[in-house]
């Protein structure tokens, strides 16, 4: 494993800390629901590590697939928090109930549990970041002049733009990649680590400018 892919671990856990504060804070339903999307990406990504480093297990592909479904119905129900377009809000209501039917098919009839699913992975993202682009574009809209460096859910917003914009075309691919052009795979996920760790930074952020503006309050 190369060096950044232990400064992400390293991000990642500072990030889960700032999380579980904010959850003892018990701020807003938004913010939690990231906070704990967080958590749970710590333990999974720590369990990976584990199972890579010191079991004999070689694949943890069947993690990521089960961490994706979680993870892209949390996005989708945190945006549905924020957002106030009632057509956005509905489209992310419909993702919300086909999503994980859409995923069991991907999962078990088009690939298989134990093998990348890079139908998931780009459906997800895409959605996503559509989501979070939705959102910034209601802040810049918005009537009132809003307060962008202290808002945190602009911060996670852009955190996850930057990642997806970064690590959809890579993943997509990475079937494709691993099979006909190993080295240029492993090549290209140094910046697919780094995209991590600027996400997880400015997710850090975001929970500590939380933490400020209620201490503030």
């Amino acid at each position: 494993m190369n060096t950044t892919y232990y400064i992400y671990l390293g991000v990642l856990t500072i990030a889960a800390l700032t999380a579980i504060v904010n959850l003892k804070r018990g701020h807003s339903l938004p913010v939690q629901v990231i906070a704990l999307v967080v958590l749970y990406t710590g333990l999974v990504e720590w369990s990976v590590f584990y199972k890579t480093e010191f079991s004999s297990e070689t694949t943890s592909v069947h993690i990521y697939n089960f961490f994706h479904l979680v993870q892209y119905l949390a996005f989708a129900y945190y945006f549905r928090q924020l957002v106030k377009s009632r057509v956005f809000r509905k489209i992310m209501q419909i993702f919300l109930y086909f999503y994980p039917v859409c995923w069991y098919f991907l999962i078990f009839f088009v690939f298989q549990f134990d093998e990348w699913n890079s139908y998931v992975f780009i459906s997800g993202g895409v959605c996503t970041i559509l989501w979070a682009v939705v959102y910034c574009y209601q802040l810049l809209a918005a009537d009132e002049p809003v307060m962008l460096r202290f808002n945190g859910n602009f911060w996670i917003a852009i955190g996850l733009i930057f990642f997806y914009v970064c690590s959809v075309p890579y993943m997509g691919m990475y079937r494709f990649l691993t099979e006909y052009h190993l080295n240029l795979a492993t090549l290209l996920w140094i910046p697919l680590q780094i995209s991590n760790i600027v996400m997880y930074s400015l997710f850090t952020y975001a929970f500590i400018c939380q933490l400020t503006i209620t201490k503030r309050s």
